[in-house]
Order: C-alpha cells, then structure tokens, then sequence
C-alpha cells in the first residue's frame, strides 16, 4: 500500500513538473444574479411581470432581450419550449452594431454591463477566457474571429443534475476579443 502511494505521488509530481495540470471545466451558471433554470432569480432581478416581454422572432426560441444602460450590449434569455416560465436556459451575450434593431418588447436595464458567474463579460482577451474556463475546447478560425466551443454530455454529473441533454459555452472572438458569449444547456 506504502509503494502505490508512493507511486502515485510520483506519478502526480512528474505530470506537474512537465506543465500538464489536469484543468477542470466548470459551468458558467449566470448573468447579473440571474441563473440557469432558476425562475425565482429571474423573477427576483427583472419582476414577476417580465414574462409579457417575451418573444418569438424567426425561428429562435422564445427570449426576452436585455439591454444595458448604454446601450452598448444585448442579453438574451432563451427559454426552451416544455420549460418553466421564466427558467432561463440559454444565455447569449453580445455588443449591439449598427445593424441591431431593438425589438419592440425589449427592455432597458440599469445595468453598466453584463457579467457571468465566472466573472466574463464582452472585451476580455482569449487568454483570460482561457484562464477562466480551462484548455479544453474547440476551437474554429475564420480570418479574425476565433470560436470557442466548450461542451458538457448527458454523462457529466452537472447536465445530469439539471436533467439535460448537453451544456455548451461559445465564445466569439474578434482579433482575441471576446464579442459574444453564449452558454446553456442545447435544446434536442
């Protein structure tokens, strides 16, 4: 027993020595105090009203359109259909461009910026996303704008809990900076 222990010590230290720290992806979970299928917070943040600012629009899921006090950024919270009313299950950030066209049931917050449980908000380097929610991604090139994929299956404890299908995160960068932020759970 005395020799396995020692081993895996070894083992252990020689992993770290070479730089190969195992990196553990943990979920980002919310928005401004508002959570992943969690009515109550999202009542709480926006009322209990903020249901009749829903919407459908082309082939999206029904959301509801956040946009911060300047002006400068959009949250959309996606709800699956069969879901509860007012549980969030998709988050999606972004800046607004001159091609953004304010639906007429968005709404205007407070807020300064959007920012999620694990501290993420538009204009952070790739570097510090990595930093935030690990190595294991995939990623896709297209002349300035990198993508980053992070994904969670049926079999990680987390998706397990929430009784879903698949979690993501999705990073949009444009020339290392982030410009859109998505994450929850993948309606099937």
């Amino acid at each position: 027993m005395k020799n396995i222990l020692i081993i895996a010590i070894l083992v252990l230290s020689i992993q770290r020595s070479n730089g190969q720290q195992p990196v553990r992806f943990a979920p980002d979970t919310a928005v401004n105090g508002i959570y992943l299928n969690d009515y109550s917070t999202t009542e709480r943040v926006l009322g209990k009203s903020i249901w009749n600012k829903q919407f459908e629009q082309g082939r999206s899921l029904p959301r509801i359109e956040l946009i911060n006090k300047s002006k400068t950024e959009v949250l959309r919270l996606f709800f699956h259909y069969g879901g509860s009313k007012n549980a969030v299950d998709e988050f999606e950030i972004s800046y607004i461009d001159g091609a953004y066209k304010a639906p007429k049931l968005a709404v205007v917050t407070s807020d300064q910026c959007f920012v999620t449980s694990r501290k993420i908000r538009l204009g952070i380097t790739r570097e510090e996303i990595v930093k935030i929610l690990g190595n294991n991604y995939k990623t896709d090139i297209t002349g300035n704008t990198e993508r980053l994929v992070y994904v969670l299956n049926q079999k990680s404890g987390f998706v397990k809990r929430y009784n879903q299908y698949q979690y993501y995160i999705k990073c949009i960068l444009n020339k290392g900076v982030l410009v859109k932020y998505a994450f929850g759970f993948e309606s099937e």
